[in-house]
């Protein structure tokens, strides 16, 4: 969700990128048994404001706890960490570690602009348990540019309450489409400005959080196809059009707020936490914003026809930028981050661990919401495409356009239509 409220400059960063790389992709000459083992120095780590959390109160336990290498923090902006990233880079001054968002890494792994740590990768014994969705963003063919950091992850949240009070069974939450609409009617039939739904409806970046994994879960992508000659899959689509078709009899059939054409996800969430919506696709970070009530409680997101799941897997990726000065201080830091004692923090700070082998009882019973977010990580998943802020997350983007037309204006097959077009349209001239 953080990704969608602050689209960045990746745009904007592949043109920096162009002009300053050349063989920065080359792997390191160390081997995994020294590398990123008691280095010194210092290691310049920089973050994202939008997920500041894990960053702020892991630096400070890593430097209170490693007294020969010490890790320095800056945040970037949220409309300008690419492009600041970009600029170092070109400028021979970048950074020894990022924490880069998933789907921004592609951008810069294809510019030869960042580290090939494959051989360190292969090398943890927890790899086969860390986001697969984080690790295909950061993968060019087998070689690995980026190892993930922290998970932002969406699910569905549903209110318990409500849900009884509708006469449906509080621990059913809806397992596909058609039973989130069946119980959107229900709840909204209790009246007094209850509402069976809700989503972001004027946030682009937010719906594709909330509604492509659920295609995912149906085993279907929109972007198919290796960078360079990729390929639209709407129109043939049929789990999109029944999603597509779902969402206006939500909104035609006024189960949902009618604010929700004009949320642009500044509140998103705030109608839940109110008490006020039966289900809502959202993000996980909403747990930070509620007291932990036998009220609320969180599902994964189903697919559209059947008894699947899925998460989008959003959040960041640690990268080493080619030049850095400090790589092996770089992956110690990253190494320590990815430890189980540092992953347990995570909830607390409003993300979701990357390694689905600390799903523990103990774990679950301590974080319940963000086990169900947990749990979906290792069935999540990304489109892996250079084109993705343009097909997803910009004002007036295809993807919008096509939802758009389907949902408020009631035209489903033209919606259909211009988003296998436009969608097709964007990756060429993108050449993703």
């Amino acid at each position: 969700m953080r990704r969608a409220v602050y689209p960045s400059a990746a745009a904007a960063a592949a043109l920096l990128i162009c002009a300053a790389c050349s063989s920065g992709g080359s792997p390191a000459a160390s081997s995994p048994g020294t590398f990123g083992v008691n280095a010194t120095g210092v290691v310049h780590f920089w973050a994202r404001q939008a997920t500041d959390g894990p960053a702020k109160a892991l630096v400070k336990e890593f430097n209170a706890t490693h007294k020969n290498l010490k890790v320095v923090l800056h945040l970037t902006p949220p409309n300008d960490d690419t492009s600041q990233l970009a600029t170092a880079i070109r400028a021979g001054s970048p950074p020894d570690v990022v924490g880069l968002n998933d789907i921004d890494v592609p951008t810069f792994s294809h510019e030869n602009a960042l580290m090939n740590i494959t051989k360190y990768v292969n090398a943890l014994p927890y790899k086969s348990a860390l986001s697969p969705g984080h690790l295909a963003l950061a993968t060019i063919g087998n070689q690995y540019y980026g190892v993930p950091y922290l998970a932002d992850l969406s699910v569905l949240w549903y209110n318990k309450k409500l849900f009884t009070e509708a006469g449906l069974n509080p621990n059913d939450p809806p397992t596909n489409y058609a039973q989130i609409v069946s119980d959107a009617e229900k709840i909204s039939a209790l009246g007094h400005g209850i509402y069976g739904f809700s989503f972001a409806g004027d946030c682009q970046g937010c719906l594709g959080f909330v509604m492509l994994p659920s295609l995912w879960a149906d085993g279907e992508h929109l972007i198919n196809g290796p960078l360079g000659n990729q390929t639209t899959n709407v129109a043939n689509n049929a789990p999109l059009k029944q999603m597509l078709a779902d969402y206006q009899l939500l909104w035609t059939k006024h189960l949902v707020p009618v604010d929700d054409q004009t949320q642009d996800g500044l509140t998103w969430g705030a109608d839940f936490e109110a008490g006020k919506v039966g289900i809502l696709p959202g993000d996980y970070g909403f747990a930070t914003k509620m007291t932990p009530t036998s009220e609320f409680a969180d599902a994964p997101l189903p697919g559209v026809t059947g008894d699947t799941y899925s998460t989008f897997d959003g959040g960041d990726d640690f990268v080493i930028p080619a030049g850095a000065a400090n790589p092996s201080g770089a992956w110690e830091f990253i190494k320590w981050v990815l430890e189980p004692a540092q992953q347990e923090q995570y909830p607390s700070l409003g993300d979701t661990p990357v390694r689905t082998d600390i799903l523990t009882p103990a774990f679950t019973a301590k974080n319940p919401y963000d086990a169900v977010a947990l749990r979906a990580l290792a069935k999540g998943s990304v489109e892996y495409t250079l084109a993705y802020d343009a097909v997803f997350n910009e004002p007036g983007s295809p993807w919008f356009k096509m939802f758009e037309d389907a949902v408020y204006y009631h035209d489903l097959s033209g919606g259909i239509s211009e988003g296998q077009s436009g969608i097709q349209s964007t990756l060429d001239s993108v050449k993703s």
